[in-house]
């Protein structure tokens, strides 16, 4: 990649420095990594077909993306950054069409999945936490890691998560797994403050981390637990019970998203909006 990355001197060396700066300050580094990676494929790609970065068309930018629908995302960032630098003409990344989910498992397992992990003991209890809202709430792991203790609050017994701007109250006994975990994250944070300055409730095994979702899944699958599935089947069971709106706020996915999720279940939430806009008799 010589040939091509000579005429850009020194520009994709400050794109990716600009990355691994964001990274350690926003924490984004898997995503960082991600975006390097694409750029880099990219780049590759078109130094063995000869064609220089400001010499890419459409046409042959969309021959790149078909290879690999997952590239249309990540490599947005980096030709806009291109574009900007007037590197690259103006290019469009087609919008990904979101196909509906089709990982799922029986409710009856997802029930018996959710006992499970409130009840045995063997399970850690990381994994016992992040498995019940993951087969409760329909929440997504990596959203789960992401969690703080002071995005807990306990009150009379029962625990509330702060998601989103929306309040969850939890059942009883999730709420004792929730603050046995909150005790142990807050009691590892002050061991070690001075290396975080943020009190995550799954700490990694670098303070200054969340634990890795890599380490969840692992144990996701040694106890049979499902990850994606479970959340999935969760999120219909939500998505039949409450309307968009209100599924949105508490996964965190968009409305449009969550509309989708809606539609799934056949259910018409129009009565439901229609008496929240009607006056209190």
């Amino acid at each position: 990649m010589i040939s091509y990355l000579s005429g850009m001197r020194s520009s994709p060396a400050k794109y990716f420095a600009a990355l691994r700066r964001i990274s350690r300050s926003s924490g984004s580094l898997a995503r960082s990594r991600t975006l390097i990676t694409r750029s880099l494929q990219l780049l590759a790609w078109l130094d063995d077909e000869g064609i220089a970065l400001a010499d890419l068309t459409q046409p042959t930018l969309d021959r790149w993306l078909a290879q690999d629908t997952r590239r249309h995302v990540h490599i947005r960032t980096f030709l806009r950054w291109a574009q900007h630098h007037k590197l690259t003409r103006k290019l469009h990344v087609p919008v990904r069409r979101v196909g509906k989910p089709s990982l799922f498992i029986a409710d009856d397992d997802r029930v018996q999945q959710l006992r499970r992990c409130v009840h045995d003991t063997s399970i850690p209890l990381t994994t016992r936490v992040a498995g019940s809202l993951v087969l409760l709430l329909g929440l997504q792991i990596s959203r789960i890691l992401r969690l703080t203790t002071g995005e807990v609050s306990a009150e009379q017994g029962m625990v509330r998560l702060h998601l989103n701007g929306h309040q969850v109250d939890l059942p009883p006994r999730i709420s004792d797994l929730v603050q046995q975990l909150v005790e142990q994250a807050e009691a590892a944070w002050h061991e070690s403050r001075s290396a975080s300055t943020t009190p995550w409730l799954f700490p990694g095994h670098n303070p200054a981390r969340p634990l890795k979702l890599q380490s969840i899944v692992l144990q996701f699958r040694k106890h049979g637990l499902n990850g994606l599935a479970g959340r999935n089947t969760a999120r219909l069971a939500l998505a039949a019970d409450v309307p968009a709106s209100i599924l949105a706020e508490l996964t965190g996915t968009s409305v449009s998203n969550a509309t989708r999720w809606a539609a799934l279940t056949k259910r018409d939430w129009t009565g439901y909006l229609a008496t929240r806009q009607e006056p209190d008799a």
